[in-house]
């Protein structure tokens, strides 16, 4: 992989791909019946405290991955508050955390967007938080809800469940989230599936995770300041031998190119590296495969 192709994988994980061409859909074609749905609506409180009433732990993408149904294949989470503010200002060169803003008509502070694949199925979810919060947009309440789910008229097949973090998703994910969070035993989730991957690595304020890699068949990738340096952790689970090999090579110059340090772990099938640096581009910059 190019260092310009990596950097645009860094800027947000795929977002481009999965979440940009998913939502633009949602804006360019609402449906057919939107017109007519909207003068059911009656007149909305910016902020209805009724409808709040969400409430799960959103501090990492192990958080999130905890309630997302079975089949992520790829995920991104997206802490802004904790960034430095060159971190947040790379993060928000993506166009979509704009579109989100607009979404709410708020300020978006953590998000997380997941691409699920179940059979032939495929579905996403997206989880956010914000400041202030809103639900100013046009919805009708699915009668009988709870927590409320808000039936999105401005967005075709869309559904919310408002709350820390705010749920927007298809109505399977939506059904399949609230299986999850609702039920009094334990419920089979995505973080089942990368759970061993994610023991092995340290949480941050961006963080990403994909099984849709042809060179490993986990991936993870997460950015932080730790001790005053960029840090930037990948892990993998069975690592091809090739990009083993390539890893190793990149270590030996690594200075050159402004990383301070270059760990290279393994944990039976899992590689965990680790690199820091003082210039976050370099840090962002350097190749993971």
């Amino acid at each position: 992989m190019k260092q310009q192709d990596l950097y645009k994988l860094l800027a947000f994980f795929l977002a481009f791909t999965m979440i940009f061409s998913i939502f633009a859909y949602i804006f360019i074609n609402p449906g057919d019946d939107t017109a007519q749905q909207t003068e059911e609506q009656n007149q909305q409180d910016v902020y209805d405290p009724e409808f709040w009433t969400f409430n799960q732990p959103f501090d990492s993408i192990s958080d999130a991955l905890n309630i997302t149904p079975v089949g992520v294949e790829s995920a991104s989470y997206v802490d802004l508050e904790s960034m430095t503010p060159q971190m947040a200002q790379w993060a928000r060169q993506d166009q979509f955390i704009g579109q989100l803003d607009s979404i709410y008509k708020s300020n978006t502070t953590k998000m997380y967007y997941a691409n699920l694949l179940e059979g032939k199925n495929r579905s996403n979810m997206l989880l956010s938080t914000m400041f202030p919060e809103r639900n100013d947009f046009e919805y009708m309440v699915l009668p009988n809800s709870y927590p409320p789910i808000l039936k999105r008229l401005d967005m075709n097949g869309y559904y919310n469940v408002m709350g820390t973090p705010a749920l927007l998703a298809p109505g399977d994910a939506i059904m399949g989230v609230l299986e999850i969070t609702e039920s009094l035993n334990k419920t089979n989730s995505s973080y089942d599936q990368y759970e061993m991957l994610l023991s092995k690595v340290p949480d941050a304020p961006f963080q990403s995770i994909t099984s849709n890699v042809t060179f490993a068949k986990q991936f993870y990738m997460g950015i932080r300041l730790n001790n005053g340096s960029y840090e930037r952790t990948t892990a993998y689970l069975d690592l091809n031998s090739s990009v083993m090999k390539k890893l190793d090579q990149l270590k030996t110059n690594s200075t050159q190119r402004g990383i301070s340090q270059y760990d290279i772990k393994k944990s039976g099938n899992y590689t965990i590296v680790q690199i820091s640096g003082q210039d976050l581009r370099a840090v962002l910059m350097e190749e993971a495969n």
